[in-house]
């Protein structure tokens, strides 16, 4: 049996509100989810499994009859779905109410519930949000039911209000593979057995790193779950050193330069740190249209010289300071930052 394993898509989000990009990024977020379903036509899974907040918040009748028209397109994997604490399901939610064309399956309950699939000889259990927070360990005593089959557990959460969980005791609750969703970081908790995919798209500057889908086969030999990169665009914090030697246009194309070396149609933090001479004003403007930067921050910057002020405080803390960390610009920012402020 091949699976798809994808959580937190968030259809409808707008990351980076305001921003110049941000209704691209919106739209970015349909378009990662409709490359996901070709993804699956093309790697002829049985199971587009989806574990909560598909949705930004609770989908109305036209963003059922969206969803269900994109996930017509696969070929043959059923979905399974559950809701989350963004999408969840109200009393009358067209999340509950709407009857898909698609081969769709929701586990609309707010207590477990499974669906069997005697050609897949699969299993799937979970259940989905009523509410927008769930303080309770919903899982704490759960397990699979007595059939002979390979069974799936979906469930969104992981922190204090949104359905804490042991996934130690998880582990030995009997499942073949936990599903889970809710945390927008990829992370494999237990090897082939229990992982979050992430959000598929990353929805703000938080979110940094590589984001994407879990791919995974079961059979009788072996069990693989394997994460695959997928989004569009990445967030990056971009670190760049500044020396009080360069003039205004070098430190331009300092920035321009990682910046492309990072991946220029990606999304920046830039922290600037080091030495600066005082006499440049830093005109961004042009880095600014130029790139996809939610902010640039020079507050770790040290105006003046390093090697007159090194000279000035050779023997005093400073000094010692500044010999002591000058491998370590960014830890030498910070302690030049505190130390200065304390001089009248």
């Amino acid at each position: 049996m091949k699976f798809i394993h994808a959580a937190d898509i968030h259809l409808g989000a707008e990351p980076d509100k305001g921003k110049p990009w941000s209704k691209t990024r919106k739209k970015e977020i349909y378009h990662t989810f409709q490359r996901l379903i070709q993804e699956a036509n093309e790697k002829d899974v049985d199971f587009l499994l989806l574990s909560g907040d598909i949705f930004h918040k609770p989908p109305t009748i036209q963003d059922m009859r969206d969803l269900d028209y994109m996930l017509g397109k696969l070929h043959s994997a059923k979905t399974v779905m559950i809701a989350g604490n963004h999408d969840y399901i109200a009393e009358q939610s067209p999340f509950q109410l709407y009857q898909f064309n698609s081969d769709t399956y929701v586990l609309a309950d707010r207590h477990m519930e499974h669906l069997y699939f005697e050609e897949e000889r699969t299993c799937i259990y979970g259940f989905s949000y009523w509410c927008q927070e769930i303080k309770k360990d919903c899982c704490r005593d759960i397990g699979p039911a007595d059939i002979d089959a390979i069974h799936i557990l979906l469930a969104h959460g992981g922190d204090a209000r949104h359905m804490p969980m042991d996934f130690e005791r998880l582990k030995w609750s009997g499942f073949d593979y936990i599903a889970l969703g809710h945390i927008h970081k990829p992370q494999i908790i237990f090897d082939d057995l229990m992982a979050y995919p992430g959000s598929l798209e990353p929805l703000d500057s938080t979110e940094t790193g590589r984001h994407g889908y879990l791919y995974g086969e079961i059979t009788e030999e072996k069990q693989i779950v394997t994460f695959v990169p997928f989004a569009r665009r990445c967030y990056h914090q971009a670190d760049i050193i500044i020396y009080d030697t360069m003039s205004e246009k070098e430190i331009y194309d300092t920035i321009r330069t990682e910046l492309i070396r990072m991946g220029e149609e990606d999304i920046f933090q830039v922290y600037l740190t080091g030495y600066i001479d005082p006499k440049i004003q830093l005109d961004f403007s042009d880095i600014y249209d130029e790139f996809m930067i939610t902010s640039i921050d020079t507050g770790q910057l040290i105006f003046g010289d390093y090697e007159e002020l090194l000279e000035a405080n050779k023997d005093n803390l400073i000094g010692i300071v500044m010999n002591k960390l000058q491998d370590q610009p960014r830890a030498l920012s910070y302690a030049m930052k505190a130390l200065l402020s304390t001089i009248d």
